[in-house]
C-alpha cells in the first residue's frame, strides 16, 4: 500500500474532526463516534474494507480500551490482506465489573447503517460512549 492512501485516510478523519471542533487527544466518546461515522462513509469504498468496533478489557481492575477501526485491504492474488488502517482509540477507567471483550465488523452486516445499529445497541459500547476517557487518540496502525 502506498503512503499516500495511509496518509490521506488519516488526514480525511483528522479534517472530519478539525470541522467538528474536536482534538485527537481529547475526544468525547460520543462526538468522536459521530465524526468516526461521517469519515467512513465519506471514505467509502468498494470491495469493503472493513470496519470495525472493539472493545478491550486488558484485564480484572485495568483500563478498558474501546478502538475504532477503518481498515485498509490490498489485492495479493485472488484474496485481499489487511495492511493498517485508521484507528481512533479510547482509553477508560477499569469498571467494577470487567467487561467480556467485544468486536464487530462491517462484514457482518448487510450495510454500515446495520452495523452502526448493532454497535449502538452493545451494552458496554453505550455504557462507554457516555463516560470520559482517561485518554483519546487517532493514528495509522500497520496490521
Amino acid at each position: 500500500m502506498s503512503a499516500n492512501r495511509s496518509t490521506y485516510l488519516l488526514a480525511a478523519l483528522l479534517s472530519v474532526l478539525a470541522a467538528r471542533g474536536l482534538a485527537p487527544e481529547a475526544l468525547d466518546p460520543w462526538r468522536g463516534w459521530a465524526a468516526f461515522k461521517q469519515f467512513v462513509r465519506e471514505a467509502a469504498e468498494q470491495p469493503d474494507h472493513g470496519v470495525s468496533v472493539q472493545i478491550y478489557p486488558l484485564a480484572d481492575r485495568h483500563p478498558i480500551r474501546l478502538v475504532l477501526l477503518r481498515q485498509v485491504l490490498v489485492p495479493e492474488g485472488d484474496r485481499l490482506e489487511p495492511v493498517g488502517g485508521v484507528v481512533c482509540e479510547f482509553w477508560f477507567a477499569p469498571r467494577r465489573w470487567t467487561p467480556a471483550a467485544w468486536d464487530a465488523w462491517t462484514f457482518d452486516s448487510r450495510s454500515f447503517d446495520r452495523f452502526v445499529d448493532l454497535v449502538e445497541q452493545h451494552p458496554t459500547f453505550t455504557d462507554l460512549l457516555t463516560t470520559r476517557p482517561l485518554a483519546t487518540a487517532v493514528r495509522w496502525e500497520h496490521a
